[in-house]
């Protein structure tokens, strides 16, 4: 739980910070001019992975959307004047179990983008991946602001 909720926070940051950079009143940038950069993507792929991405985007904003509802439970409940136990670990297990879902889906996610790519493009990526230390956050606009995606299983979450 806590590598996802700091994973969310360092999207958050790094989502932030690009925008931060956009002067007022350009054009935004492109969110994919990098990776299509880093990775010789064609503009298909690039058109397919933005579809990808809105389709994530949408996933990621219903489960977060579920996250919240679970915390604001769970916080109601811990904050109740005499907070019943049983409650409380319920409401716990309730949020855990939201959070949960969201691993999955940043594989998922990796996996379908994968699959658009070449055989060379794939060994660029994780290459990318190892070099940020097996986590992968997307630019924004690829996978929007979330949590991180790592390109390896859910360990210790």
């Amino acid at each position: 739980m806590k590598r996802t909720l700091l994973a969310v926070a360092a999207t958050l940051m790094f989502t932030v910070a690009v925008f931060a950079q956009t002067p007022p009143g350009s054009p935004p940038r492109n969110p994919l001019a990098g990776l299509k950069n880093a990775l010789g993507l064609t503009d298909a792929q690039v058109t397919a992975i933005q579809a990808l991405e809105q389709t994530e985007r949408t996933r990621i904003q219903a489960i977060m959307s579920e996250v919240r509802q679970k915390r604001q439970a769970f916080d109601a409940l811990l904050n109740a004047a005499s907070p019943s136990p049983t409650d409380v670990g319920n409401a716990a297990i309730a949020l855990h179990a939201a959070e949960a879902k969201l691993a999955p889906e940043r594989d998922n996610f990796l996996t379908q983008l994968k699959s658009l790519l070449t055989g060379d493009q794939q060994q660029k990526l994780d290459t990318l991946i190892a070099a940020a230390g097996g986590r992968f956050f997307p630019i924004p606009g690829l996978g929007g602001p979330g949590p991180g995606f790592r390109g390896r299983g859910n360990r210790g979450q």
